[in-house]
C-alpha cells in the first residue's frame, strides 16, 4: 500500500505525498490538512505548524523544467511581489512568511511559499448574500472598498530606484532569483523592439539624463486580476489583495502587433475576463496599457459587491450577452432604483467603467471620492 501511495505521489502532481504529509521549511515542519485549490502546475493546500498549531496557506509550484520553466520564472517574480511591498507595512497586500526552492534529482524544481491563511474570500460573501437573496449595506462596501483601494495604491503609486535589485528577497532564494530572471523581471515578457529595451523605457521613463540614478522614481505597478475571489478578508474584518503572481509593471508600451499578441495572451491566462479591462481584450500598437485596467477591474468589483455579479457577467445571465462584446463596448445596465444604493455610490461604478482609460480615475481620487461618501454616510 506504502508503494502504491508514494507511485500516485510521483506521478499525480495535485495527489499529496500521503506518506510524508508534511513539508518542512527552515526546520520547521508543517502538516498538510487538505487541499484548498489548484491552476496549472500550483497547488495551494491548508497546512498546520509542528511550533503552535498555528494553520497557513502553502502553495506548491511544481517546475517540470528546473530553472529554464517559465512556471519557474513566474514563481520568483511572484515571490518578489509578496516582498515588494514589505517596507510599506500595509494590511492591505499579502505577504509571504516563508520560502523556500527545492531542486529534485530529475532536474525540476517545486516551489514552497508559505501565506497567511484566510478563512473567506469576499466572493464566499457574496456568494452567501446571493444563496439568500440579501445584498450587503452600503457602509460595509464602502469600508471594503476603502481597503482595497488603499492596498492598490501602495501598488499604483510603488517608487524604486534604478540601483535597486532583490535585496528584500531573503538570501536563500537570492541566487535563484538574480539567475532566473530576465532584463524584463518585474514585468511582461514581451519581445523588444528598436535599439532601447522595453525595461530601460519602464525604469526611466521620461526623466532626462542628467537626473541622478539613485533619485527614487515612480514605477507603478499593477495586481492585473482584481476580483473579488483575490480579496480576502482578515480575521480583524480587513480586506487583503491576494494572488500576486499577475503583479507587474503597469505601463507598458506597445510597439507592434508581435507586443500586443504578447500581452492579450498574458491577460488571456492571468486576468479573469468578466474583470478584465477592454483595453486586454484587444490590444493596439502604439499605445500603451496602465494602470487603469486595475481601475475597470475595481468597478466591476465594487459593482459585485453591489449586485452579485460583475455587470458583464449579469448582462450575460439577464440577456445572454456575450461578455467580450459587452466590454468592448462598454455596455452593462444598473437595476431599477440602483437596487436600493445611493447614486453617489453608482457615480463612482460608472467612472471606473469609462472605456477610455484617461477618463477613469487614479487610485488615489476614488480613495478620496469613497472616504468623503463614507463620512457623509455616517452623518
Amino acid at each position: 500500500m506504502d508503494t502504491l501511495i508514494s507511485i500516485l505521489g510521483s506521478c499525480l502532481p495535485c495527489f499529496p505525498d500521503l506518506s510524508s504529509p508534511y513539508v518542512t521549511i527552515k526546520n520547521v515542519k508543517y502538516r498538510i490538512i487538505k487541499l484548498l485549490g489548484e491552476g496549472g502546475f500550483s497547488y495551494v493546500y491548508l497546512v498546520k505548524s509542528s511550533v503552535n498549531d498555528a494553520q497557513y496557506a502553502m502553495k506548491k509550484i511544481r517546475c517540470p523544467f528546473g530553472s529554464n520553466d517559465e512556471t519557474y520564472k513566474n514563481s520568483i517574480k511572484e515571490i518578489k511581489n509578496y516582498h515588494r511591498f514589505l517596507k510599506f507595512g500595509t494590511p492591505y497586500i499579502i505577504q509571504s512568511i516563508e520560502e523556500i526552492i527545492i531542486s529534485e534529482v530529475d532536474g525540476s524544481k517545486t516551489v514552497y511559499i508559505l501565506l497567511p491563511y484566510f478563512e473567506k474570500s469576499l466572493q464566499d460573501i457574496i456568494n452567501n448574500l446571493v444563496m439568500n437573496d440579501d445584498k450587503m449595506p452600503e457602509e460595509d462596501i464602502l469600508k471594503i472598498f476603502i481597503g482595497i483601494c488603499r492596498g492598490l495604491k501602495v501598488m499604483h503609486n510603488y517608487k524604486t530606484t534604478t540601483s535597486q535589485s532583490a535585496q528584500s528577497v531573503p538570501n536563500s532564494i537570492a541566487d535563484d532569483v538574480h539567475s532566473s530572471t530576465s532584463a524584463d523581471e518585474d514585468g511582461l515578457l514581451l519581445p523588444p523592439q528598436g535599439p532601447a529595451s522595453d525595461d530601460e523605457d519602464e525604469e526611466n521613463g521620461d526623466a532626462p539624463p542628467s537626473i541622478p540614478t539613485e533619485l527614487s522614481q515612480l514605477i507603478p505597478f499593477a495586481h492585473r486580476d482584481i476580483k473579488p475571489a483575490n480579496v480576502m478578508i482578515s480575521a480583524e474584518g480587513l480586506p487583503v489583495l491576494v494572488d500576486l503572481g499577475s503583479c507587474s509593471k503597469a505601463r507598458i508600451k506597445i510597439r507592434n502587433r508581435q507586443q500586443a499578441l504578447t500581452l492579450q495572451d498574458f491577460a488571456q491566462e492571468h486576468c479573469t475576463l468578466p474583470y478584465r479591462a477592454p483595453e486586454l481584450l484587444d490590444v493596439v500598437k502604439n499605445s500603451e496599457v496602465t494602470e487603469k485596467t486595475d481601475i475597470w477591474s475595481l468597478g466591476c468589483l465594487l459593482y459585485a459587491c453591489c449586485f452579485g455579479y460583475s455587470p458583464f457577467e449579469k448582462l450575460e445571465l439577464e440577456q445572454g450577452a456575450n461578455i467580450s462584446l459587452a466590454i468592448s463596448q462598454g455596455k452593462y445596465i444598473m437595476p431599477k432604483n440602483n437596487g436600493g444604493y445611493s447614486s453617489e455610490l453608482m457615480d463612482i461604478i460608472n467612472q471606473c467603467l469609462k472605456l477610455n482609460p484617461d477618463k477613469r480615475p487614479t487610485v488615489d481620487q476614488l480613495l478620496e471620492t469613497t472616504i468623503e461618501l463614507s463620512r457623509n454616510s455616517d452623518l
